[in-house]
């Protein structure tokens, strides 16, 4: 399940229990076409497993270039838990590079060092610790 918060000026995808590419498309499709904030924070602290190959990997970085119109470079952190390998996440961002996508990634290991890299920034200062 992915529940979805806003922080001042950063949207939060809260990503718990097991989690498919397809379940990541249906709610990272309708963020980028809508109103979209300077920063963002997948968190995957809490998930159980990402049910991901490489390839639908590839193909969600595809979607999502197709989607992203505005050409305004944003943050976006991704946060691993002990059970996601921070690896997972390090390969979407090479994909997303490689597609050429206009944001910025950075994975994590934990949340305030991902809070921390997103506030980073006098544009990005709305962004502040949030609890769980």
């Amino acid at each position: 399940m992915i529940s979805i918060e806003n922080a001042g000026n950063c949207t939060i995808f809260r990503v718990t229990g097991n989690v498919t590419a397809n379940e990541i498309i249906m709610q990272a499709v309708p963020y980028m076409t809508g109103g979209q904030t300077d920063t963002s924070l997948w968190d995957f602290t809490r998930a159980g497993r990402v049910n991901i190959s490489t390839a639908e990997l590839k193909g969600l970085a595809g979607s999502l270039k197709q989607v992203s119109e505005d050409g305004r470079v944003r943050k976006v952190a991704l946060v691993g838990s002990k059970t996601i390998n921070i690896g997972l996440g390090k390969l979407f961002a090479a994909f997303a590079q490689m597609a050429g996508l206009p944001y910025t990634y950075k994975v994590f290991r934990n949340l305030p060092s991902a809070m921390d890299w997103l506030a980073d920034n006098p544009d990005y200062s709305s962004v502040q610790q949030t609890g769980r």
